[in-house]
């Protein structure tokens, strides 16, 4: 399965956009006001011209050309079917999405393109961003739309109807006048901005929409082959050709210590990673949220206790180690299975990704409170969690706090 990557850093005004499916994302919103596409779109390309892949060979940098089918020097082949979402100023972290199909051709001299897109919303339960993703209503469709030498295109969707089964910030159905303001990112995804208004069932005008689009593997129509986490705005596009993985998402985070080596701490714990312009590295946002557990439990109950311990801009090299310097925790007894009592100690996580979905390491430090006790030899696993670790009926039973623990990848 493929995970969206995290940062090709765009300097742009936010905005979604590609087609009627975009529509869905109007329904989400509600206020006034349509800019005028031609300014907005200059504003656009004003705003991304140091971020675009716009040198004569249609790369970055002047590096290798991550393309299909192109002109010798020119644009890239975008044919081939995406997962589309975009979010509004409504909820900017609840997207829409569509499964998104692009057939197109570039000309003999590589400057120009034209593509036809169709848009297949994918079902949503309101709040959701994965469930329950199936096809519903007729796909949106558009031909001839342009392509500059840069890859910029403009995509006026005129009036848009979606229905509100894919519409997971209400729910209600959308209509909407929609302008998609798009670029082609590298061979494998394409981002923009969204410009028009929300007509009903309110008003509300759309300017600050953001989307982005990630190549899929097959055609979208199987809601378990669809990535769980992907981008929609272009900050988040993942670079062309990463050498690691995307630890963004969920995780149960697991550690021992040598005073109880069988009983592990736990916590519910969010990653936001983003990747340097060169895919070869990166850095992360760990959100460690502790989980109650009865004292010599592992699995009862598991409920989220004391605030979350967060760390900023975690530097995560390109073998993937990072190392958190977490300085002094407080972590109450109710999340503590060994003694019960309130913890203090001063830690230093230091870890690996093992890959996409787990990471294991060390921990170093010691505890301060309620005894004196060097934490040397202490040691975690994290493994992905298919939700926010919220419900304690859906975490694992069985789960790593060693690296020999770790399962492989996809087992």
């Amino acid at each position: 399965m493929y995970h969206p990557l995290r940062m090709i850093d765009m300097a742009y005004a936010p905005g979604p956009g590609a087609s009627r499916a975009l529509g869905i994302l109007a329904l989400a919103l509600l206020t006034t006001g349509c800019p005028d596409p031609e300014a907005r779109f200059n504003e656009f390309l004003d705003a991304t011209e140091d971020d675009r892949i716009k040198d004569e060979g249609g790369t970055e940098d002047g590096g290798e050309d991550d393309s299909g089918d192109s002109g010798e020097e020119g644009l890239t082949d975008m044919s081939g079917t995406y997962l589309f979402a975009l979010v509004t100023t409504l909820d900017p972290e609840t997207p829409l999405q569509f499964v998104t199909t692009i057939d197109m051709v570039v000309a003999d001299d590589g400057q120009s393109a034209t593509a036809d897109f169709s848009f297949q919303p994918l079902s949503l339960d309101v709040g959701a961003k994965t469930e329950p993703r199936e096809f519903v209503g007729d796909p949106l469709v558009y031909t001839d739309v342009s392509f500059d030498a840069d890859g910029n295109y403009e995509l006026d969707m005129g009036n848009v109807q979606v229905s509100g089964e894919a519409n997971p910030i209400t729910g209600s159905d959308i209509e909407a006048t929609l302008q998609v303001i798009g670029e082609i990112v590298h061979a494998r995804a394409f981002c923009g901005e969204l410009t028009g208004e929300v007509t009903s069932p309110l008003t509300y005008d759309l300017a600050g929409s953001t989307f982005a689009a990630i190549m899929l593997d097959d055609d979208g129509s199987d809601p378990a082959s669809l990535p769980t986490e992907f981008p929609y705005r272009c900050d988040m596009v993942p670079p062309a050709d990463p050498s690691l993985p995307d630890i963004s998402g969920d995780f149960l985070f697991a550690l021992v210590t040598t005073l109880d080596p069988e009983t592990p701490l736990q916590f519910a714990t969010h990653v936001d990673f983003s990747y340097a312009a060169d895919g070869a590295s990166g850095t992360a946002e760990f959100c460690f949220q502790p989980l109650s557990l009865d004292v010599g439990a592992k699995t009862e109950p598991r409920e989220f206790v004391d605030e979350p311990l967060c760390y900023s801009d975690i530097a995560v090299d390109e073998a993937g180690a990072f190392e958190i310097d977490m300085g002094t925790v407080q972590v109450s007894g109710e999340a503590n299975p060994i003694t019960g009592s309130d913890i203090e100690a001063t830690l230093v996580v230091s870890g690996d990704i093992v890959h996409v979905d787990a990471m294991c390491g060390e921990l170093s430090g010691e505890v301060t409170s309620p005894l004196t006790y060097d934490l040397a030899g202490s040691t975690f696993g994290a493994m992905r969690l298919a939700d926010d670790g919220s419900d304690p009926a859906s975490l694992p039973t069985e789960f790593p706090y060693r690296c020999d623990m770790v399962a492989p990848e996809g087992g």
